[in-house]
């Protein structure tokens, strides 16, 4: 075998044990390997089952029960070679690959060659399948309608990622657009796989060659945790902060929540000096808040609570006063937008308890805002706006010193909170004026609250009927689609 020939087989060997965890099936994988390498099908098999051709000649050899099989491994390459080049191989043969494949034997050949075969190779090949050996293959529905080829071949299982097949590709041809170096690829294709898929490049961008190779190692389990690999984490989260203020949650959402779930496997499986660990569970604590805030702000509430609930856990257990209240805003924040009074008022008042043991002056504007919305689920709007007016005053407070995670926390963003308090003291009027006034206000690429404000906004839409259509909300509707929310925005989702 030539070299470029190893690093091929090399390759597609490490995307086969990225690949089969997630369940993807061998046609699958084979599917992805011919995006880059334009070889015969017979080939590509080999290839996504990681073996050499000395591999599958002494496979076939010791199948043979006479032990009279005498497959050579040139003769193998003349086969894999036709038919641009090189012989024919018999359709026995085929079908015993096919077994070794697990899949169709048609599938190890280009459909215009099964023509060149007699009519009794033809049946032969046809009718040889053994896609029932992988592992990896859905089981058929036990229904009676029917489905198509598309929609069996690259449906999801159980237990897996939510990297599916189309996405595999899709991230593949992403990778090959953007990285020109074929290890750095290999690395970029693997951490995506991790974190979520393709929306996780986003994030990735953002490290060294090097730091790719030691998050990849230590993913992997191949090297152990130390401290610039905790401090790549962080590097993430980081810019994950930055690069939600410009794209929103619906781009990161997935990568943040793969990130997540990738560090709570390191805390499970890793002995650490305590703090290293500390670092790397206040890094997971960080990333179920940004991950819950985002199911949150998309309205995935079921996801959002579990999230948010095991960022409490990990703060208390690091024992951080600023981080533990920082996460019962978010939950308060979520209470609200489900009516639950009560909860609202334990979180306001778990968040003004915290604050009195943080040293961040940023906690008191949350604690307010919280406060602010727990009088208007009761209706007393007077308290409301006195407690909306505290949190606009105390949010002035300086930055210096503050953990990251609190920096969006400014007099403009509490404003915001205004539309939510109307709403929650049924005054429609007021929240489209108030909407009105926080759009003209913030900047258009401030993409990452403006999903609750279109949904407040729907609510109040609703609570004007049959007046939903008049002069003024019509304008308003104009403002949000210069601004890139449209109609579909306003459309309440459903509460879990």
């Amino acid at each position: 075998m030539s070299g470029e020939g190893y690093r091929v087989l090399l390759q597609a060997r490490s995307w086969s044990r990225e690949l089969r965890p997630k369940g993807f099936t061998w046609d699958q994988i084979a599917d992805v390997i011919a995006l880059t390498h334009h070889v015969n099908p017979l080939r590509l098999y080999r290839l996504a089952h990681g073996r050499t051709a000395a591999d599958v000649v002494g496979v076939v050899n010791d199948a043979d029960p006479a032990g009279t099989a005498a497959l050579r491994d040139s003769r193998h390459y003349d086969y894999e070679g036709w038919p641009q080049a090189g012989r024919r191989p018999p359709a026995p043969l085929l079908v015993e690959l096919a077994r070794i494949y697990q899949t169709a034997t048609q599938r190890l050949l280009p459909e215009e060659a099964v023509a060149s075969y007699k009519k009794c190779d033809r049946g032969l090949i046809s009718g040889a399948d053994f896609h029932h050996l992988d592992v990896n293959r859905p089981a058929k529905p036990d229904r009676d309608s029917r489905v198509t080829a598309e929609g069996d071949e690259w449906s999801t299982f159980p237990g897996t990622t939510a990297v599916d097949a189309p996405a595999c590709v899709r991230l593949l041809r992403a990778i090959d657009v953007e990285e020109t170096d074929m290890r750095r690829r290999e690395l970029l294709f693997e951490l995506a796989l991790v974190f979520g898929g393709g929306g996780a490049l986003e994030l990735l961008r953002v490290l060294t060659s090097e730091e790719e190779e030691r998050l990849a190692g230590v993913l992997r389990d191949s090297r152990r945790l130390d401290e610039a690999t905790v401090s790549t984490f962080e590097k993430l989260t980081s810019h994950a902060r930055k690069v939600d203020e410009v794209s929103g949650p619906a781009t990161l959402s997935s990568a943040i929540h793969g990130q997540r779930a990738a560090v709570e496997r390191l805390l499970a499986r890793e002995a650490m000096l305590p703090g290293l660990r500390d670092r790397l569970l206040n890094n997971y604590a960080q990333m179920s808040q940004l991950s819950g805030y985002f199911a949150y702000d998309l309205r995935d509430y079921a996801a959002a609570e579990k999230r948010l609930s095991d960022g409490l856990r990990a703060a208390l257990d690091l024992g951080d006063p600023t981080l533990v209240g920082y996460v019962h805003y978010w939950m308060g924040r979520m209470a609200a937008d489900q009516n639950r009074t009560a909860a609202i008022w334990d979180h306001a008042l778990a968040v003004q308890s915290w604050a009195a043991r943080s040293p961040s002056k940023l906690l008191t504007p949350l604690c307010e805002s919280l406060f602010s919305l727990a009088h208007a689920a009761e209706g007393n709007a007077a308290r409301s706006v006195r407690a909306h007016e505290r949190a606009l005053a105390s949010a002035e407070a300086p930055k210096d010193n503050e953990p990251a995670f609190l920096h969006w926390v400014s007099p403009t963003a509490v404003e915001s909170r205004r539309t939510g308090l109307l709403v929650q003291l049924n005054q429609p009027r007021d929240v489209i004026a108030a909407a009105e006034s926080y759009l003209a206000g913030i900047a258009r690429s401030s993409k990452g609250s403006w999903s609750g404000l279109a949904h407040e906004i729907g609510q109040a839409k609703l609570q004007l009927e049959p007046w939903a259509n008049t002069t003024y909300v019509r304008q308003l509707d104009e403002t949000l689609r210069s601004c890139g929310l449209t109609r579909v925005d306003l459309i309440p989702q459903s509460r879990s």
